[in-house]
């Protein structure tokens, strides 16, 4: 400030800085801006939180849709299939939800079926049908990690399941008979289906044509007959029905895989073959009373013819 006389008078002369337009302001809107920032932190903060557990319910939803074995899934096991199998033990991803509604209104229908399935086993009598089971079967296997494993085709026959190597795992040891653990695991999942199958098993086990190198008198007849025996406890001790076994037979190397390489290891395998009505029919009239035998007794030999159904019946009505 200065000061300047003139004449008579005093003159004060103030000076004022010149102030931007913006310093005219306050700065409340810095406050505004922090608590919109942190609102909007808190905001995305919640939305990460949540997003994962939308992820595993459309995820859990998924499975349901697509997953044959999940309870309410579509495929073999939906309201449209015709061979509904309740598979106990089996290692696969159940869906928890439920319709809390559905599940009142018919709680002991739902019960009445769940023991219906399991006391009268399904008998697959078309070939549809085991085309139906065998898919059944490959979703099983690939539960356990399996699929590589496991061969499976509709034949005249029947079912034919062919459980073989792979370039990591091998079933049994070299020249013995002891299962692999995995392949354990396969046939014990296998037989929780074929528990709840009323068709008759064949178990045949099958060799390379290299000679077996042990002890005397033990061949790979022995050691085909033995592996199929092996399989055919861990299938029972699994649950599946000792009568439902029909033969344990033994192959040894007469039944190549591959006829043109013998000795490949492609060759070494266990087969199953669930049969048909017919075969089981033919097979009891070859191996069954109803086949031609030949009775000695001490007044000499006897042939007896074989006998058909009908002429059972007649017999029996007379």
């Amino acid at each position: 400030m200065k000061k300047r006389v003139e004449k008579d008078h005093e003159i004060i002369i103030k000076r004022r800085s010149k102030k931007g337009h913006a310093e005219e302001h306050s700065s409340a809107w810095k406050v505004a801006f922090a608590d919109f920032t942190l609102a909007m932190m808190a905001l995305f903060m919640v939305l990460w939180i949540v997003q994962p557990r939308n992820e595993m319910q459309s995820s859990s939803s998924a499975d349901q849709q697509n997953n044959p074995l999940v309870d309410g899934g579509a495929g073999v096991f939906d309201g449209s299939s015709r061979t509904p199998l309740d598979l106990d033990g089996v290692p696969v991803t159940v869906s928890r939800e439920v319709d809390a509604a559905n599940d009142a209104d018919k709680p002991q229908e739902r019960k009445a079926t769940h023991e219906a399935s399991s006391e009268a086993p399904k008998h697959y009598a078309t070939s549809a049908d085991m085309q139906e089971l065998a898919k059944l079967m490959e979703v099983v296997a690939l539960h356990v990690d399996a699929l590589a494993n496991v061969e499976i085709s509709v034949v005249p026959q029947g079912l034919r399941v062919l459980i073989k190597d792979d370039q990591q795992r091998f079933m049994f040891p070299r020249g013995s008979a002891v299962l692999d653990p995995h392949f354990k695991g396969l046939l014990e999942a296998l037989a929780k289906v074929l528990a709840k199958v009323d068709n008759r098993l064949i178990i045949s086990g099958h060799t390379d044509a290299i000679p077996y190198r042990g002890k005397a008198g033990y061949n790979n007849w022995n050691l085909s007959g033995d592996r199929a025996l092996r399989a055919r406890n861990v299938m029972v001790d699994a649950g599946m029905p000792a009568a439902g076994v029909l033969q344990v037979t033994a192959q040894a190397d007469v039944m190549p895989l591959r006829p043109d390489d013998p000795q490949n290891g492609a060759n070494r395998r266990i087969e199953l073959l669930l049969l048909t009505n017919q075969a089981e029919t033919l097979y009891r009239e070859l191996f069954g009373e109803g086949s031609a035998q030949a009775r000695y007794s001490a007044g000499g030999s006897e042939f007896v013819a074989p006998q058909h159904k009908s002429q059972e019946v007649e017999k029996a009505a007379l």
